[in-house]
């Protein structure tokens, strides 16, 4: 059975004002029937890696078998969210978007609906999640973002602890990870 797309082209012309706020419990219905669907990414949260228009393969994914680095899709406020965990306990994951600075609040392990399986680019390239090398990358990523995370926090009007240029060399891993999906 041919995989089931969120936001396919027609989709878009039949329903020029159908919100964000749909895609979430349209998704957990898809995915709750079918097992795993296609999205396509609307925010640029994942830059470099995932950027919009990039369509996510997601699939059904245990707790118990989430770890650091992995990219999994939450609802947040109706809405779906694709970022990288960079921490996950008993009470639930952080994550955080490749192009953020900081980490989102905890995501309660009711509200992870999936994790991202692969990724397909607008000219039709697949790249597969599970597949060598991205297991290690995402990992690698996921320790990179968790490290960025703990150097940028600090009160609302403090000076950033993380200077601009460490910023962007915190950064570079990711750029280098996108050169594999080329």
């Amino acid at each position: 059975m041919p995989p089931i797309t969120l936001e396919p082209p027609s989709w878009r012309e039949r329903m020029p004002s159908a919100r964000g706020e749909v895609a979430a419990s349209f998704a957990l219905a898809v995915l709750t029937r079918e097992g795993a669907l296609w999205v396509r990414e609307g925010s640029p949260s994942m830059l470099p890696l995932i950027r919009p228009g990039d369509e996510l393969w997601l699939a059904p994914v245990k707790p118990r078998r989430i770890y650091r680095g992995m990219l999994v899709a939450y609802e947040r406020d109706a809405r779906l969210i694709v970022h990288r965990v960079v921490a996950a306990d008993r009470t639930g994951v952080v994550a955080k978007g490749d192009a953020l600075a900081l980490a989102d609040p905890v995501v309660p392990w009711d509200r992870v609906v999936a994790r991202v399986v692969a990724l397909r680019r607008p000219g039709g390239r697949v790249v597969d999640f599970d597949a060598f090398p991205w297991p290690l990358l995402n990992r690698f990523l996921g320790w990179i973002a968790s490290v960025a995370c703990r150097l940028s926090l600090g009160a609302p009007g403090d000076a950033p602890l993380l200077p601009h240029l460490g910023w962007k060399a915190l950064r570079l891993p990711f750029y280098l990870a996108r050169l594999f999906i080329r």
